[in-house]
């Protein structure tokens, strides 16, 4: 029986195409709580954007992987449920936050603050002065992904590109030397393919994951992948990975689609997705996410 269902979000509950979260997927998620199946993200996204961008509108979720696995988290069933008994879940969020530092209390339902964290890996600063000196010598833009900040070393045309493409908004910039004495969970230098292979030469202990057909990529510590994520959080639940399905679309969910019982690709999905899937469902645009939950129901 498959316990619990990890999405993906970008091209896989959001299309690229809209921005906006398809009524049949809001359904269908719904449908798969209904049906007794824990519901949860695994995303190379902060839980911030999320927040920001209304990525999960509509939709309930208990856990989640994010950074690719570096930082994630269970919530208390109790909050959440109340989070959607008073439709907190439904809300759309037009202020924008970068810094909840300082918050007293959550800023969401999903804020990590209402629940347990299972797996929080930090880049190494050595790491991090490395990519950070590389950016600066070649004018690279790179985000930096703190646990309640998020912030940019420069704003370049490139950057801009790449938050446009995922229609996410411009952070602000800081003083990056903040990273070399505050954890950083993930790094996104904004360089071509080329560059980041030269990159990743110089730090042993991270890996670079391509997210995107341009300018993105996901630096993390090596060997924090989503399945390392989703394994912590099976371990939370007390679950086995024959009990837990995975939908995605990108090369960073090709891994998990392979370890998870039941992996399954959207229609949408890169070629590598489809290539290792248990199955695969209909175009994101198409109800995609709606078959694969009926596939997983019926499954079970």
């Amino acid at each position: 029986m498959i316990k619990i269902i990890f999405f993906d979000i970008d091209g896989t509950l959001r299309p690229f195409e809209t921005g906006t979260i398809p009524k049949s997927t809001q359904e269908a998620v719904k449908k798969a709580h209904d049906a007794g199946i824990i519901t949860a993200i695994a995303t190379g996204r902060h839980w911030m954007e999320i927040k920001n961008e209304n990525l999960i509108e509509g939709m309930r979720f208990d856990a989640f992987v994010t950074l690719d696995g570096e930082y994630c988290y269970v919530l208390d069933r109790d909050v959440v449920d109340e989070a959607v008994e008073h439709h907190e879940h439904l809300l759309h969020h037009k202020e924008f936050i970068f810094d909840s530092s300082q918050a007293k209390k959550p800023i969401c339902y999903f804020d990590p603050l209402n629940g347990t964290c299972v797996q929080k890996i930090e880049i190494p600063p050595y790491d991090v002065k490395t990519v950070l000196d590389i950016c600066n010598q070649n004018s690279f833009s790179c985000l930096f992904e703190e646990e309640r900040l998020i912030y940019a070393n420069v704003i370049t045309d490139d950057l801009m590109e790449v938050l446009h493409d995922i229609k996410s908004a411009e952070p602000p910039v800081m003083d990056t030397s903040r990273a070399l004495y505050n954890p950083v969970f993930m790094l996104i230098p904004v360089m071509n393919l080329e560059e980041s292979k030269k990159l990743e030469d110089q730090i042993p202990d991270c890996q670079l994951v391509r997210w995107s057909d341009g300018l993105s990529f996901d630096l993390t510590k090596k060997g924090i992948t989503k399945v390392s994520g989703i394994d912590a959080i099976l371990k939370h639940y007390g679950f086995s990975l024959s009990e837990c399905a995975a939908i995605g679309d990108g090369w960073n969910d090709v891994d998990m689609l392979k370890h998870c019982g039941l992996g399954i690709a959207m229609g949408n999905a890169k070629q590598e997705c489809k290539d290792v899937a248990d199955y695969i469902c209909p175009h994101i645009l198409d109800n995609g996410i709606n078959d694969a939950v009926d596939f997983i129901i019926n499954y079970n």
